[in-house]
């Protein structure tokens, strides 16, 4: 578990470096027109983009740190509705709070990483779950499967690095920044960054 927990902390500092960078070049008012942006190739914005995947992220992280508190909490039906977010709000439009929320949602990893003794956190890896979502567009009733704490860390990590690849078409695309301005392997999964290393050695 502390794997993906290291996961979801290294995802989140790309996120943060990111607006960094947006903010050091531009300042705070350009920086948040650019948070904004809607790209015309993805069809939305950095913003759009960071909001969905910390929706994922902070409920997975929220529920794992509960469990590692109180484990009779989770064992009593963790949940986890996944289709359950407020779009267009702040947190996709305001870039301090987006960068906000990412170090509080960092803080919850560093807390269950730093202060659960290893222990407790094989145990509460395994606590089951139940994460729900939307499947289909023809019927709103959500659909619930079974799984467990460590799964559903995997799964976010997973999502986050995908629309971390739409946010730097929307970099590249539409903000002009360049490719060297970006924080490191950006976007890229670790499979593909690892396929990478056995093609150059």
């Amino acid at each position: 578990m502390r794997a993906l927990i290291k996961s979801n902390i290294a995802i989140l500092s790309q996120k943060i470096g990111l607006l960094d960078l947006l903010l050091a070049k531009h300042g705070a008012t350009q920086a948040s027109d650019a948070f904004q942006k809607t790209c015309p190739i993805v069809q939305a914005s950095i913003g759009q983009h960071y909001r969905h995947s910390m929706d994922h992220v902070e409920l997975a992280a929220l529920v794992a740190s509960t469990a590692a508190q109180d484990a009779s909490i989770i064992q009593q039906g963790g949940e986890l509705h996944y289709d359950l977010r407020v779009r267009g709000g702040t947190l996709e439009k305001s870039i301090i709070e987006a960068r906000k929320r990412l170090i509080d949602v960092t803080d919850v990893f560093t807390s269950l990483n730093e202060t659960i003794c290893e222990d407790k956190l094989i145990k509460t890896s395994s606590q089951p779950v139940r994460a729900y979502f939307n499947i289909s567009a023809d019927d709103d009733a959500e659909i619930g499967l079974a799984s467990t704490i460590e799964r559903e860390l995997g799964f976010v990590a997973h999502h986050a690095i995908h629309h971390m690849a739409m946010v730097k078409i929307i970099c590249l695309h539409t903000l002009d920044l360049t490719k060297d301005e970006l924080p490191i392997d950006l976007g890229r999964a670790p499979s593909t960054l690892l396929f990478d290393k056995r093609q150059e050695s």
